[in-house]
């Protein structure tokens, strides 16, 4: 008999060993490295954070615990099925001054969003404005159609649809400058290169990240949702 074949099994035994002395508490992990411990937003981002995002979408009540622990001010809604293929589920209103005006947002989209203001989109404006940002500009969230492509109106629903996704067009700075993805996206200066980093940076969190880079029609905005495909452009 082979060799690799009894270290293989015996890695996996190993591996399956050590994943259930985690997941059972025998042995103590810090919760950022234990894949079963709760996402914390305010902890550092790794390589566990989008598993642990993925979490959330199937447990709406620790996709609620996880977001109350966050100081993104926000009221549960109830569900809302017009029966149309629109409506929402597992959402809440982000009533959040940073983001008016409030808009409704699916509750794992919000913690996406809450992630990506604290990690990516200050750390930018500090790093490229100098200033924090006190308001990212939006379009809002929920809208009841189709996706929109090159060819027009497509058959198939929008992130919008659901509450899923939010586009923001903007940001005002504490110094009192604003940035605008329309204005200063073709640019080179300091802003151009800091909606580009907080692009980039959305890509960590959500799963759909679409901006000027995608089409025409995404010239004056970003759009960010948490639907079931992976892009960033």
């Amino acid at each position: 008999m082979r060799a690799w074949p009894v270290l293989l099994i015996a890695a996996l035994t190993t591996a399956g060993v050590a994943a259930w002395a985690v997941h059972s508490g025998r042995v103590a992990v810090p919760p950022e490295w234990n894949p079963w411990a709760p996402l914390d937003i305010a902890a550092e981002p790794n390589w566990l954070t989008r598993h642990k995002l993925r979490r959330l979408a199937k447990d709406p009540a620790l996709c609620r615990a996880v977001l109350s622990r966050d100081a993104l001010e926000h009221t549960p809604v109830p569900d809302n099925d017009p029966g149309d293929g629109c409506g929402w589920r597992d959402a809440v209103r982000v009533d959040d001054a940073r983001f008016a005006p409030a808009f409704t947002l699916t509750c794992k989209a919000a913690v996406s969003l809450a992630m990506w203001e604290r990690h990516d989109l200050q750390v930018a404006a500090m790093i490229h404005l100098g200033a924090r940002v006190t308001r990212v500009e939006h379009l809002g969230s929920y809208a009841c159609r189709n996706v929109r492509g090159a060819g027009g109106e497509g058959s198939r629903r929008s992130q919008h649809a659901a509450a899923n996704a939010l586009d923001v067009t903007g940001f005002r700075v504490a110094d009192g400058r604003r940035v605008r993805v329309l204005t200063h996206w073709p640019g080179d200066g300091a802003e151009a290169r800091f909606l580009r980093e907080v692009r980039d940076g959305a890509c960590h969190f959500f799963d759909g990240t679409l901006s000027p880079d995608y089409n025409a029609a995404h010239r004056d905005h970003f759009h960010l949702d948490r639907g079931s495909f992976r892009m960033c452009r």
